[in-house]
């Protein structure tokens, strides 16, 4: 009996996918398609919910429904495969991700707590760091409310490692960072030092610089994070792949040889995920390269969007919130990042070059912020321009029904942080909102009431890439520590589901190609162990990835073997 394996379909893609980069053409509709049968297909096309057969041909779908209708429709196939009642759902689509950024974390030392839980074992790790090519000691991933210890790395723990070499860690959130003496001496940061523009140093009790760094303006201009190698941005795209990514985000293009290198990555033919990216609008060069970022595009690679921020990070002290922070101490500032009249120039001349605002927006008042700009930007260009322009709001961790209700009359969609419920409820019930604006935290409920298409993302690599974490968190809303918050935002399976694929794909314009599997569209899909619309919802997070497969080419598989070979009539 012949026997095929997902990978087998990996060889006979090659082929195929040449001719999928404009949708199916007559020489593509003749050649031998790929057969899947006997599987649990959640379409995410509301005009056929579910199917139990596909057949793809050309990187695209070409039939789906019952195993007689598709083998009926293609006639001849060359590769079959039985997934013995498994579940197939549209490729996952990460909204905000820096997929090549992130990539740069395989270059430094790890120490985030996903992989050292305690302070002590981050510093044991620290020690043992060799200096970059500038001197510097670079590690990444610090957070001083997840270690065990509740404490993160200061300069008083820094200093007795190294009294003499600069160090610098980067914060998990991306937002801030620790030093040592020296790297604070090198950078000529002091305690007269004035606190940045959406940032601060932080100081103890006797007004002595900690080391804390908070706010990108607070570091950025000291030490950059280390750019990603090419091998380094084709592994960020498979971890993804393996989590069921089929198209990532790059929200942090930064500069042109970062633009230069993400086109380089996403030409590999190894690279295994789609991606949407957004160049800096605080980048030096973004008056030069922002007119040509459509000649950086690929098949796999767009930019229609620039991202701006009006906060900074909720754990990092630097939110933008209406009434502070529940605990005043977790914050030296409010976290604006610039007047309104400053992001209502930004976002204006986003509009006015026809791309897409990104903006970041943790706080409430952040939102505001945010949704001001975007209100003057339209008012500004009119609708002519306005309507074909799809601005996001990224995070929206706290908003409330009527900034909700105003992002639906501006067009706007927010991409939310939902697996923020399960990593940092409890810190945020306890000290940055308190217990009663918790409940409004990542509210996925009141946004659907809105009438709005939400997202949502795991923003690796401040979290882990977890697609069905995120589902997880917006359907049960409970901590790590057991706290559930927010009951009232919680959504269904098949609403967070679509959060995942067809909503994100409409905030990056890509509805007409992919989140729904139907013909004509991508063949972008993940294979499950489990349906996520069907188990106990508490056991969607456990829920695993056999296989994904990108553009008709299998990008990640762990599958066993697919052996029914013998035709159904």
């Amino acid at each position: 009996m012949n026997k095929y394996y997902f990978t087998g379909l990996l060889i006979a893609s090659q082929v195929l996918v040449a001719c999928s980069k404009s949708g199916p053409t007559a020489a593509v509709l003749e050649e031998p398609a790929t057969l899947i049968v006997n599987a649990d297909i959640v379409t995410m096309n509301e005009v056929q919910p579910s199917a139990e057969s596909m057949a793809i041909r050309g990187g695209r779908v070409v039939a789906i429904g019952t195993e007689h209708d598709v083998r009926q429709a293609i006639g001849q196939y060359d590769r079959f495969f039985d997934l013995s009642g498994h579940t197939v759902v549209p490729g996952f689509i990460e909204s905000h991700d820096h997929v090549y950024m992130a990539s740069n974390t395989f270059l430094v030392e790890d120490i985030s707590p996903f992989t050292t839980p305690t302070l002590t074992e981050a510093l044991e790790k620290l020690s043992r760091v060799e200096p970059d090519e500038d001197g510097w000691i670079v590690a990444f991933g610090a957070d001083q409310t997840l270690y065990e210890e509740r404490l993160g790395p200061t300069r008083d723990l820094l200093d007795p490692i190294f009294p003499d070499t600069p160090v610098i860690v980067f914060h998990l959130s991306g937002h801030a960072a620790y030093m040592n003496s020296e790297a604070l001496r090198i950078s000529g940061i002091d305690e007269s030092t004035p606190d940045p523009q959406g940032g601060f140093y932080e100081k103890d009790a006797e007004n002595r610089l900690t080391g804390y760094l908070a706010g990108q303006p607070a570091f950025l201009p000291y030490k950059a994070y280390p750019n990603a190698t090419l091998e380094a941005a084709v592994s960020g795209s498979q971890r993804n792949a393996m989590q069921g990514i089929t198209t990532s985000s790059e929200f942090g293009i930064m500069n042109a040889f970062v633009l230069e290198s993400l086109r380089e990555a996403a030409l590999d033919p190894r690279y295994a995920t789609r991606i949407v990216g957004a160049y800096f609008s605080t980048a030096q060069d973004y008056g030069e390269m922002v007119p040509l970022l459509k000649n950086y595009e690929t098949d796999l690679l767009r930019i229609p969007f620039v991202k701006t921020w009006t906060d900074g990070s909720l754990q990092g002290g630097t939110a933008h919130l209406r009434t502070g922070y529940y605990d005043p101490s977790m914050s030296g500032a409010d976290g604006a990042q610039g007047t309104q009249e400053y992001f209502n120039e930004i976002v204006l001349d986003i509009y006015r070059r026809g791309l897409w605002p990104a903006i970041h927006a943790n706080g409430d008042a952040a939102v505001d912020v945010a949704l001001n700009a975007v209100g003057y930007a339209q008012e500004q260009v009119g609708p002519q321009v306005s309507g074909a322009i799809r601005p996001q709001i990224i995070h929206a961790q706290l908003t409330w029904p009527e900034q909700f209700e105003r992002m639906h009359e501006l067009g706007v969609q927010p991409t939310i942080f939902a697996s923020h419920i399960y990593y940092w409820a409890d810190l945020h019930y306890e000290r940055t909102f308190g217990p009663d604006n918790i409940q409004q935290m990542s509210a996925m409920n009141d946004a659907y009431s809105a009438g709005l298409r939400p997202a949502m993302h795991s923003d690796a690599p401040v979290a882990p890439v977890d697609p069905l974490l995120n589902i997880w968190a917006a359907v049960n809303r409970t901590s790590r520590g057991g706290r559930v918050v927010g009951a009232n935002q919680a959504i269904t399976p098949h609403q967070a589901l679509a959060a995942y694929t067809i909503n994100a794909a409409y905030q990056f314009g890509m509805e007409p190609n992919a989140g729904s599997l139907e013909p004509g569209k991508y063949a972008d899909f993940v294979v499950l162990d489990r349906n996520p619309l069907k188990v106990d919802p508490e056991e969607i997070r456990d829920i695993r990835v056999l296989a994904t497969v990108m553009d008709g080419r299998v990008t990640f598989s762990e599958t066993p073997e697919y052996d029914r070979v013998q035709p159904i009539d």
